[in-house]
Order: C-alpha cells, then sequence, then structure tokens
C-alpha cells in the first residue's frame, strides 16, 4: 500500500482445469444466480489438501466467530508472505521466475518462523503479480506511466492459472501441512478508484473465478480468502468518486460498497465454492461503518481490516499521544459495527519506533489502557472478542528472533517495538486458557 499517501490523507481529514473450463472474463455476460449455502462448508475435493491431515480442524462462521469442526470459536495470529523478489530481502535470494527458488525459500521462511518458537496459526498469502504480469506487455509501459502493484494493464490470465498451480497451492498446501491455516489475497492492490462494471472489477471476478474453482482450494476449511487489498474510493456506475463526508454521500458511498463485494460474494457462491470470504473497507481498509447498515450478506463471511497508528483516532504524533480511551472510540466507530455481526480479521499491523526502520508503522508499545499503540491495539482486539490478527514484519525477521536474548536497542530486543511483545502475547493466546477463555458462552 502506499502508507506516506494515506497519512497525507489522514492528516487532511481530522492449469485452465484447476480453473475451470471457461475462461471467467465472461462471467458477467450472464447473471449471477443466487447460491445455494450450506451452514457448514463441505470437505475439500482433494484429500491432499485436506486440513485436518495436518491437524487442522475447518473453519467456518457461526454467527460473529470463526468455528472449527468440533464447534469450538477459534481466533487466529499470524504473519504474512508474499511471493515476489524484492519482498523476499530485497531481491538477494531468488530472481527470473525461479519458481523452485521461489517455493524453497519461503517453504523455509515458514520453518524458521516457527523453529524460532512463534506459536502461529495462519499465514496471509500474496499471490504476487509479480507473477501474473506479463513481461513483454510491462515491458512497453514506461515507469513514470506505471501504476505499480495497482496497475492491472500487464495482467495475464493464463500466466495467473499457471503460477496459481505452481507458487500459490504449493505454498498454501506448505502452510496447511505445518498447521497454518491461510487467508489467500489477490495480486496486488487496488487502484485509486473501483466501481461496479469496472476495469478492476471486471479484473478480481477473473482472478476469483478462477480461485474459486480450483479443487485445491474450493470448500478447503483451511483457506479463506481476502477478496481485494486496501480500496481506496468507490465510484458511482459512471466512474464518479463519491467521496464526500457528508451524511448523505456517506451513506451511498456504504450502499456502493457493499454492492461492489456483494457481487464478488455471489460470483463465488454461484461456483458453489463456500470457502470463508473477508469483506475489506474502503479507505484502505480503515472504513466500515456503513457495513453495519448494510451487510454483506450470505454464510461465511468475516471482515479484513488494516490497522496501523494514526488510524481510528490513535493519534497523530504516534510515539507520544496514542491514548487508549481515544484509540478504543475510534476502533468502536469503525470496527464495531461489523465486529458486533461477523469475525474480524486484521491482516494488516505492525509497529516501531521510527529510528529502526522495519515497519511500515512509527509507534511504540507503551502501555495497555494508557499511551502507545501496541499495548492498546492488543487489548482493543482482546475486548473486542472476535478478531484474528496478524504481525506485518518480514517473515525473515521473524524467522531470527531470539526470546532469550536481553531487551536492548534493536528492533527485535526493543520492548517498544513490536516483534518482542507480540511475540509473547502470541505464547498466550496459544494456551488452553485462552482457548477455554473465548469458548465461554458469555465471552
Amino acid at each position: 500500500m502506499n502508507k506516506l499517501k494515506f497519512l497525507f490523507l489522514l492528516s487532511t481529514m481530522a492449469l485452465a482445469v484447476s480453473c475451470g473450463d471457461d475462461d471467467p472474463v465472461k462471467e458477467t455476460e450472464k447473471p449471477t444466480p443466487e447460491p445455494t449455502q450450506p451452514s457448514t462448508p463441505s470437505q475439500p475435493d482433494d484429500p491432499g489438501t485436506d486440513p485436518t491431515a495436518s491437524g487442522l480442524s475447518p473453519l467456518h462462521v457461526e454467527g460473529r466467530f470463526f468455528v472449527n469442526a468440533e464447534g469450538r470459536r477459534v481466533n487466529l495470529h499470524g504473519f504474512a508472505q508474499t511471493y515476489s523478489p524484492w519482498f523476499n530481502e530485497r531481491g538477494s535470494k531468488w530472481t527470473n521466475y525461479d519458481v523452485a527458488g521461489c517455493l524453497s525459500y519461503n517453504q523455509g521462511i515458514i520453518d524458521g518462523i516457527l523453529n524460532a518458537g512463534w506459536k502461529m496459526d495462519f499465514v496471509r498469502l500474496h499471490m504476487d503479480p509479480y507473477w501474473s504480469n506479463d513481461p513483454a506487455i510491462r515491458s512497453t509501459i514506461s515507469d513514470a506511466d506505471w501504476k505499480g502493484e495497482a496497475d492491472i494493464r500487464a495482467f495475464n490470465y493464463e500466466r495467473f492459472k499457471k503460477y496459481l498451480d505452481e507458487v500459490f497451492v504449493p505454498m498454501a498446501e506448505y502452510a496447511i501441512s505445518k498447521g497454518l491455516y491461510v487467508v489467500m489475497r489477490p495480486p496486488g492492490v487496488c487502484p485509486e478508484k473501483i466501481y461496479m462494471g469496472g476495469d478492476y472489477h471486471q479484473y478480481l471476478r477473473r482472478v476469483w473465478a478462477c480461485v474459486a474453482q480450483h479443487p485445491k482450494l474450493k470448500n478447503n476449511g483451511a483457506v479463506l480468502f481476502e477478496l481485494c487489498n486496501e480500496p481506496i474510493q468507490i465510484c458511482d456506475k459512471n466512474g464518479n468518486a463519491v467521496n464526500n463526508w457528508d451524511g448523505a454521500t456517506f451513506d451511498k458511498r456504504g450502499q456502493l460498497m457493499t454492492e461492489f463485494m456483494q457481487d464478488l460474494v455471489n460470483m463465488i457462491r454461484a461456483y458453489e465454492c463456500n470457502n470463508i470470504l473477508l469483506i475489506p473497507g474502503l479507505h484502505y481498509q480503515m472504513l466500515y461503518s456503513t457495513f453495519g447498515k448494510y451487510p454483506v450478506t450470505g454464510s461465511n463471511i468475516g471482515y479484513a481490516v488494516h490497522c496501523y497508528p494514526g488510524w481510528y483516532n490513535s493519534g497523530y504524533d504516534k510515539e507520544v499521544d496514542v491514548v487508549y480511551d481515544n484509540f478504543k472510540s475510534g476502533w468502536n466507530n469503525e470496527i464495531k459495527p461489523v465486529a458486533d455481526m461477523a469475525p474480524v480479521v486484521v491482516t494488516e499491523m505492525d509497529w516501531a519506533p521510527e529510528k529502526y526502520d522495519s515497519s511500515w508503522g512509527k509507534a511504540i508499545t507503551g502501555q495497555s489502557g494508557g499511551n502507545g499503540f501496541g499495548a492498546n491495539f492488543m487489548r482493543i482486539c482482546d475486548e473486542t472478542h472476535n478478531v484474528s490478527w496478524l504481525l506485518f514484519t518480514d517473515g525473515h525477521l521473524l524467522a531470527q528472533y531470539d526470546d532469550k536474548l536481553p531487551d536492548g536497542n534493536t528492533f527485535l530486543t526493543d520492548p517498544e517495538a513490536c516483534p518482542r511483545p507480540v511475540f509473547r502475547k502470541y505464547q498466550i493466546y496459544a494456551t488452553k486458557e485462552y482457548s477455554d477463555m473465548i469458548n465461554k458462552p458469555d465471552y
């Protein structure tokens, strides 16, 4: 995401078989039938992807919680991976569409994280556009005209199908074999404006139609789909942004966003695919209050939230004035409306003092109930009850973490940076006592 652009805005506003025989680019030419939605997900078509083989219990949604096959509520805690050379230690480990190199490196990172003692139970898997963009088309677009990960002009559907089979599904299978649920997100990020029938809407339909039909992903109770990454503005059918903050316009924007997401949900369900679907909010996954009035309907629905220092009224000078009461108020305004009806997954979040240059979010841990971002973020998640979340720190850094080292003045040893307090919080989440607590009837 373009975090710098967001902070500026914030300051101004106080294989074809696997994917089906038909190319789903034509999907919008036919009506989307209302899906038949069973109360719980069916088992995977391919027994090789059965999550129970690794000890994972398939998940579904009941009310506002993820619930496993044994009927127990589950909150997930994890990390993220993206599969391009640049995001794998800045191209120092593999390059040039090296599938074997990519798989070896990233599977090794998963091993390293778990061997370091992290109590993780999910990974957010980015189907990075490095693989699906056609290099020949990309070479015809100047760097000055290229819009980065939000640019879909070089997207090649055949390449996406190929590398879904060769990279993304093998990584999902490996994660599951290690006891990790998988949240899959589509290639890249949203452009500044999205709208029903627009190019990006059609792009998302093609991607998810392919994924929803894949025999190793469809109805796999260990795989969740995050429908897109960081939508910013929603537009009307003519592509005009609906972005004012007055009541009527804000309400209209909520209706348009729900319509956009509901269409993707209905299309996925039309393929008899019942995976849990995570719905993002506008403004870089920060705005959710209108979903309380205009919820996305259907079974197995949750919401995918991002949270960084400065968001949800969590302070402008993040190392000084993040105050619990203000943060909780901002969270309640935007996140509580969806958390009251569905599970929430925070799919991006981190913090650290700026001097370490190792996090998107610049803040300190601080004290729970007092000042500071990290401790209050974790407290607010616990108080909301049904929030799963991850740490967005690079995987190779997580694999280097050593909790036996004394507190120090490095990113991995400073208690005011995210790795140390999150490592220890995850240890608590992994206990039977925590599991029993969230499964109390009055929780």
